[in-house]
């Protein structure tokens, strides 16, 4: 036997106990985080841990009791230990992608409880932060989660809608006040300095109908319902720019709009009409009017303004940007029923909603001619929101199952994952709520649910650890 032969023959006990040593301490590893998964309600992961981790027990003492004899020596010894050690690193990756992408509430600020006002809505801070509508007043936390200030609401009224968007740092406050309904009183708020801008009563309007904000942000003009009219006011300066009729026995609905064009419906329940009706934003100058093959006591609710999606009685009809009809969505079809809550979300030319069917889920119906382009069933889960993606053209989607809660991340075009849905651990969401990315992997949520026995808003982080 030559001297390379010994050698080797030596070297392979070495080599199989330190390996044998490595194995043994993934296992043990292993071991702790099954038991540990079995004090919390999150399982995804654990089927894979109990198949491998046996197997790694068999290999450990497979290696062991072969390399047995060479174990002897401190440096043998030593290199194992080293060995072993280096190795959990690549095994806490493994158990890790074994786990998925799991977050958990890292702060939150807590309301009262109950609250002694109903929550209305939120916008995002142009820089960071949020601000949080309640009927009594308008509440500020900035990137921290502290609270910057506020607006309560003047003695006699009470919030009741914000602008759904904000141009030039500027969002539109409507409030109610006696006698008269939402959109009596109307404010306008800087979002970086905090400051209201200016504020208008108006004449008494009928009672809002909840379908949309009696206030709409449309580049720099204030868009405002009031009894009789639409006006047009300066979004900074509040006076008035132009304003539209509207005829005697009728009113406006479903206000909003996008760009340089102002969209509401107006509804005549005496004349049994109801029409579409697109002003210029900057004079008020009438663009077009088309009218709409519904009845006066049909849902009417601005789902986009360009493309143009309004949800009138039992479709979502689709205009071009002349206001002719390009196609309908039946909000009741064959294959599946559109649910109004949560709201749509507009992606590109694609509008992403919640449907009920056979397989429910959300569904992406082409804006430009009103054809279904993707489902996702998402484990047949109830959908509690939607949201812009952190990536370019990517949909957020949160649902809730009796076992847990999903933060699903699909692509825009396609409906497909984009990647693991995230496990949301104990993160106190109710029925109703908005959804916001913050930082580099975090998102905020801020809840609106009428209870108030639940955190204003969570901040999430991703799952580093246990």
């Amino acid at each position: 036997m030559d001297d390379r032969t010994s050698q080797g023959m030596r070297r392979l006990p070495r080599a199989l106990f330190v390996a044998g040593t490595a194995v043994a301490a993934v296992t043990v590893l292993y071991l702790l985080l099954l038991g540990r998964m079995a004090f919390v309600d999150w399982t995804r992961g654990r089927g894979r841990l109990l198949l491998i981790t046996p197997a790694l027990g068999v290999l450990a003492y497979v290696l062991l009791a072969r390399g047995r004899g060479g174990s002897r020596g401190a440096p043998v010894r030593w290199l194992a230990a080293t060995v072993a050690l280096a190795a959990l690193w690549p095994a806490w990756q493994g158990y890790e992608w074994m786990r998925g992408p799991q977050a958990y509430a890292w702060t939150w600020w807590q309301a009262e409880n109950p609250e002694s006002a109903q929550p209305v809505g939120a916008w995002q801070l142009p820089s960071s932060g949020l601000v949080r509508a309640r009927t009594d007043g308008l509440r500020i936390y900035d990137s921290g989660g502290r609270t910057a200030g506020g607006q309560a609401a003047p003695a006699g009224t009470a919030f009741c809608a914000l602008s759904r968007t904000v141009a030039h740092d500027v969002g539109l406050v409507a409030a109610a006040r006696a006698p008269g309904g939402c959109g009596t009183r109307v404010s306008a708020v800087d979002l970086r300095r905090y400051d209201e801008l200016w504020a208008k009563d108006l004449p008494a309007t009928p009672s809002a109908d909840g379908d949309s904000p009696p206030v709409a942000v449309v580049g720099g003009t204030a868009a405002v319902v009031t009894d009789g009219a639409v006006l047009g006011l300066d979004l900074r300066g509040g006076e008035e720019r132009w304003r539209m009729p509207v005829p005697s026995g009728c009113r406006a609905r479903a206000l909003d709009g996008a760009a340089d064009r102002v969209l509401y419906v107006e509804n005549c329940p005496g004349a049994g009409t109801v029409r579409l009706t697109s002003l210029d934003a900057r004079t008020g100058t009438p663009a077009w009017q088309t009218p709409l093959r519904v009845g006066p006591s049909a849902e009417l609710r601005m789902l986009s303004a360009r493309p143009i999606a309004l949800r009138a009685g039992d479709a979502v009809r689709l205009f071009d940007d002349a206001g002719r009809e390009r196609g309908t969505v039946p909000v009741a079809g064959p294959r599946e029923d559109l649910l109004t809550e949560p709201g749509p979300l507009v992606s590109g030319d694609l509008l992403v909603l919640p449907v009920k069917g056979k397989v429910p889920g959300v569904s992406a119906y082409s804006l430009l001619d009103g054809r279904r382009v993707w489902h996702a069933g998402l484990d047949g889960a109830t959908v509690l929101g939607l949201a812009q993606g952190r990536a370019p053209g990517g949909v957020d989607v949160v649902t809730s199952t009796a076992a847990r809660t999903h933060l699903w991340h699909l692509d825009g075009t396609t409906g497909r994952r984009k990647a693991e849905p995230t496990i949301l651990r104990d993160v106190p969401l109710g029925r109703r709520f908005e959804i916001y990315p913050a930082g580099a992997e975090g998102y905020t949520f801020v809840n609106l649910d009428p209870s108030g026995e639940l955190p204003s808003y969570v901040a999430l982080r991703r799952v580093r650890g246990w």
